[in-house]
């Protein structure tokens, strides 16, 4: 425990000592900078004073604008209302599927579709190798 004290000890004296002659040194580096330090520090303490904020927004819109957009937003949704009420009722979700996906199938599929992972990955190995520099031509 002794050891251990007097170690933990002189690491602490070394650690503060440390910090103190970093600090001196670091003050007593040059008058002139410090100087300037404390001139950017003084000049850079003013915060703005609720004065200086400008009492009212420049581009605000009028009351007449907002209220001329609050009526162009409720027809808009007045207008989509009445689109959603004019669609049909889904009452066979099952059947709905069984046309879509005849449908989806009649269609016909392109063959890079069809294609499977282990093609594509065969036809980017193929263009890789294809890219790579051609062995260099032994000099004489």
């Amino acid at each position: 425990m002794k050891k251990t004290g007097l170690l933990m000890a002189g690491a602490a004296l070394l650690a503060v000592g440390g910090c103190r002659t970093a600090l001196d040194t670091a003050e007593s580096a040059d008058p002139a900078e410090s100087a300037r330090i404390a001139e950017i520090v003084n000049a850079n303490r003013v915060y703005p004073r609720w004065e200086d904020f400008p009492k009212r927004g420049t581009d605000v819109p009028t009351v007449d604008q907002v209220r001329s957009e609050v009526a162009g937003l409720r027809a808009d949704a007045a207008a989509l209302q009445g689109q959603v009420a004019g669609m049909p009722a889904i009452d066979d979700v099952a059947g709905l599927e069984t046309d879509v996906r005849a449908r989806v199938e009649a269609l016909p599929i392109s063959p890079d579709t069809q294609r499977t992972r282990e093609q594509l990955d065969a036809f980017a190995r193929d263009l890789r190798e294809r890219a790579r520099a051609p062995a260099p031509i032994p000099r004489r």
